[in-house]
Formats: structure tokens, C-alpha cells, sequence
């Protein structure tokens, strides 16, 4: 899969693949840090949104955009997904809106969080995130 043609959504596009990465080796390497992983991979999915949403948009509008992506609603997956449709992208596939059901409730919150996530709910959490990152990758 080739990387987005727009140059603004490369460095979310590539961040979006890294920290998933870095969320499968965690959990697997320390289990018991389940809640960093899934932090890791809920940034993954803010990240490969906002990458859709910058290779939608025509050149003129990218800054704009990227101007946007600041404050809370910009790690608010609702927004970002609203976002993209708005600006053109394709609805989601039954199989992307149910993997959203899986993961809407990721906030940022989790940064300060001490709890650790159940391992069932983690891996499901990565799961539903893989999904999303390869129909996302697609669009690209």
C-alpha cells in the first residue's frame, strides 16, 4: 500500500502504523501494561483519521485543517469521522462502524490512568484497531 499522495497526511499516516506497532509489542513484551497498549493503539486510529481526512481535501484546504487538529475534539474519533465524511470520504463499511463500536469509548484520559485494561478487552481493542488501520490503508 502506497503512502497518501497528500504530504500533510504522511506524518500522521506513518504515525498511525508506527504507534499500532508499538501497541502489539507492548502487550506482548508486558501484558500487564494492557492500558499503555491501548492508549498506543487509540492514538493509531486518531492518527490514520486524520491522515484520511488531510487526503481527502484539496491542497488549499489542508491547512485549514491541520489548524483544526488542536484541542480535545481533535482526539475525538466522532469528530474525525464526521470530519471525512464531510469533506468527501466514502461512508464506513458495516465492518469499520462495528469496529468503532469496539474503540469509541478511547480518550485520552488513558494517558493518566492507572488501571490496567482486562487482556481480553485489550486484544480485542487491538483488534478492532487493526481493522480499522487496513481499510484505512486502502484509502490511501
Amino acid at each position: 500500500m502506497a503512502l497518501p499522495a497528500s504530504c500533510e497526511a504522511r506524518p500522521f499516516y506513518r504515525s498511525a502504523i508506527h504507534r499500532y506497532e508499538d501497541a502489539l509489542i507492548l502487550l506482548q513484551a508486558a501484558p500487564e501494561h494492557s492500558t499503555g497498549a491501548v492508549y498506543l493503539a487509540g492514538y493509531g486510529i486518531e492518527c490514520i483519521l486524520k491522515a484520511l481526512i488531510l487526503n481527502t481535501l484539496a491542497q488549499a484546504d489542508r491547512t485549514e485543517m491541520l489548524r483544526s487538529f488542536r484541542g480535545a475534539r481533535a482526539h475525538d474519533y466522532s469528530w474525525l469521522r464526521y470530519e471525512y465524511l464531510r469533506n468527501g470520504g466514502p461512508s464506513f463499511p458495516a465492518n469499520i462502524r462495528q469496529a468503532f463500536t469496539l474503540v469509541n469509548d478511547w480518550s485520552t484520559d488513558l494517558r493518566s490512568d492507572p488501571r490496567q485494561q482486562e487482556q481480553e478487552d485489550a486484544k480485542d481493542f487491538l483488534d478492532a484497531a487493526r481493522t480499522i488501520l487496513t481499510w484505512a490503508k486502502e484509502r490511501m
